[in-house]
């Protein structure tokens, strides 16, 4: 019969409810599987165990505190922010970064939407883009893209605020990129839905609609209903501004208005615009919406309808969503 363990006393001391064998074990598993990166089915293969053990072992090192995982994010990305919006809403990325002065924000969140296109992308990928200033920004940081199809989104508007002409930012796409460009060199708000649909049928542009149910990726900056804010508001006079703002627009996605539910607005309006349809738009497993903290209330109606997939955004822009949101 084993002695009971002794203090220098001479006190029983309590028994440790963990063998030393179990705590070899579960140290030995533990180190496979977190430092020398072996699969489960390894382990179980070289310890003469099952693979069920295994998992049980894993967890035991971890509930135990033999094991820590420690989770450390640098400073230049909000962590905390990027999970609650993906926990909150249907995103299934959250780039969140720390909050700037709003004259470098734009420039930060073009660096962090240029970094994700160039890490995700593949050759097979069709990427839909917008000719404007946020993805002059964004093509401006990508030295090296792989060789892709890019397919322009929509056409161009008048906007007053680019600092490139929208014809030049397509012929920067063809000229950057090794891969097959799709432009439209038309407007993006024409008179009538009737003009829009014979656009849709001349050579050149029914090439690029085409392309849309082919799209992997699409990239798209959140337009806000107000003075710099969105190309369509800029295209617009006076009148169709406020009719629309009376209407309660807050977003524009590519021609698309919503209000501040998320709910799809001023349908006519849309339909004078020579876009890739909404429902078509959503049907694109990945869409990258970039939007700051002057947008903030466009971003969160742009969250509520579901028309991103990744967001990149700031830190304070994720507080207000995520405040509204409840």
């Amino acid at each position: 019969m084993a002695r009971k363990p002794r203090d220098e006393a001479g006190s029983v001391r309590k028994q440790d409810s963990r063998s030393a064998a179990r705590t070899i074990q579960l140290l030995e598993v533990a180190r496979r599987f977190y430092l020398d990166t072996e699969s489960k089915v390894v382990i179980a293969k070289r310890l003469g165990i099952s693979r069920f053990t295994v998992s049980r072992l894993l967890e035991q090192a971890r509930s135990s505190g033999l094991v820590r995982i420690d989770i450390r994010p640098p400073a230049d990305v909000d962590f905390a922010l990027s999970s609650a919006l993906m926990r909150k809403t249907s995103l299934k990325r959250a780039i969140v970064l720390p909050s700037v002065d709003p004259g470098s924000e734009l420039g930060l969140l073009a660096d962090a939407a240029a970094s994700y296109l160039v890490e995700v992308g593949v050759s097979e990928d069709v990427l839909g883009l917008v000719a404007g200033r946020t993805t002059s920004l964004i093509l401006d940081r990508i030295e090296e893209l792989t060789a892709c199809s890019i397919v322009q989104l929509s056409g161009v508007s008048r906007a007053s605020y680019f600092e490139h002409s929208p014809a030049e930012t397509i012929r920067a796409m063809a000229m950057r990129f090794r891969g097959q460009t799709y432009p439209i060199y038309a407007p993006l708000l024409l008179d009538d839905a009737a003009l829009v649909a014979s656009l849709r049928e001349q050579i050149g542009i029914a090439d690029s609609v085409a392309q849309f149910p082919r799209l992997t990726r699409v990239l798209f900056s959140v337009g806000a209903w107000k003075d710099g804010g969105s190309g369509l508001y800029e295209s617009l006079d006076q009148a169709g501004r406020d009719n629309a703002a009376k209407a309660g627009a807050v977003a524009e996605i590519l021609g698309h208005l919503l209000d501040a539910s998320g709910r799809r607005i001023c349908q006519s309006l849309s339909d004078r615009c020579l876009t890739i349809p909404f429902d078509c738009l959503n049907a694109v497993a990945d869409r990258v919406a970039v939007g700051g903290s002057a947008r903030a209330q466009a971003v969160l109606a742009c969250v509520r309808a579901g028309a991103a997939t990744t967001l990149v955004t700031d830190s304070r822009t994720a507080e207000f969503v995520l405040a509204e949101l409840g």
